[in-house]
């Protein structure tokens, strides 16, 4: 039988065991605490427009409200300081909200536009880009001399085309470079493509074409190194169409409405017991 050990022999072994290394951490004061960190949501750049012109509208409202107060009940006295202070603010918030919706319908107005002409200038800038490899290879493939002043004018043109369908005025309404004839139908254009039909109307298009004026504008920029600045140049917004004034509903309307159905609800009362005394 097997013998129970006695306490100090095990107490004995316990001690002469090896006790697992523990690493003693540094005390920080504060490590304790939990850091809650107020993260701002994301928010778009129309919310926070919104969110400003909202607060300026509200801002405006209660400075026009009290000082429409203080003129109207004559207990309520006002410093003259104090009465021009809040008068500056209520101009600065106004101008502030006019700057903030001019902003506005501006984006507004130049998002419409770049959807609206995006696939005409796409279209225009392909063509433009062919019409220029294919010039610059009938020049690297020339041996004629004399004919080569009036090929180089015509890369320039083409050049000036691309550029024009790239960095025509985003504000503006784009006029094309190309303009489909009402009469063409697509695949006579295809075939005209196929048998080279197409660079003899690009021959005589050669030049200033589509809005003249802003192909001018376009070669001129070129030469300046201006084409990001006319690119996002600021041209005229049209007239904000008028809002809709809504028609005030007119209570003597409602009154008389009212006063037909209990009129003709006695009349019907009337009816029923004519009838049945008969």
């Amino acid at each position: 039988m097997s013998q129970k050990r006695k306490h100090g022999e095990t107490s004995e072994d316990v001690s002469a065991a090896p006790k697992p290394f523990k690493k003693q951490r540094s005390f920080k004061p504060g490590q304790g605490q939990l850091q809650h960190k107020n993260k701002r949501p994301n928010l778009s750049h129309d919310d926070e427009n919104a969110r400003g012109v909202n607060a300026l509208k509200s801002r405006i409202r209660d400075l026009k409200r009290f000082l429409t107060h203080m003129d109207s009940v004559p207990t309520h006295k006002m410093s003259a300081g104090a009465r021009q202070e809040r008068e500056r603010e209520l101009e600065a918030c106004e101008h502030e909200l006019a700057e903030k919706l001019h902003a506005s319908r501006e984006a507004e107005y130049k998002k419409k536009m770049i959807g609206k002409y995006h696939q005409v200038r796409f279209f225009d800038r392909q063509k433009g880009t062919r019409i220029l490899k294919r010039l610059k290879k009938e020049l690297s493939a020339l041996e004629d001399d004399s004919k080569r002043t009036k090929l180089a004018h015509r890369i320039h043109n083409a050049e000036v085309d691309v550029n024009y369908a790239i960095y025509y005025p985003l504000m503006k309404p784009y006029s094309s470079l190309y303009p489909k004839s009402k009469n063409r139908k697509p695949e006579d254009s295809e075939d005209a493509e196929d048998t080279g039909e197409d660079s003899k109307n690009n021959t005589e298009q050669d030049g200033p074409k589509g809005d003249v004026d802003m192909w001018k504008a376009v070669e001129q920029a070129m030469e300046e190194g201006t084409l990001e600045k006319l690119r996002y140049s600021k041209h005229a917004l049209p007239a904000e169409p008028p809002k809709k004034s809504k028609k005030p509903k007119a209570k003597e309307d409602k009154k008389e409405k009212v006063e037909k159905k209990t009129y003709a609800a006695a009349e019907e009362d009337e009816d029923s017991d004519n009838g049945f005394f008969e």
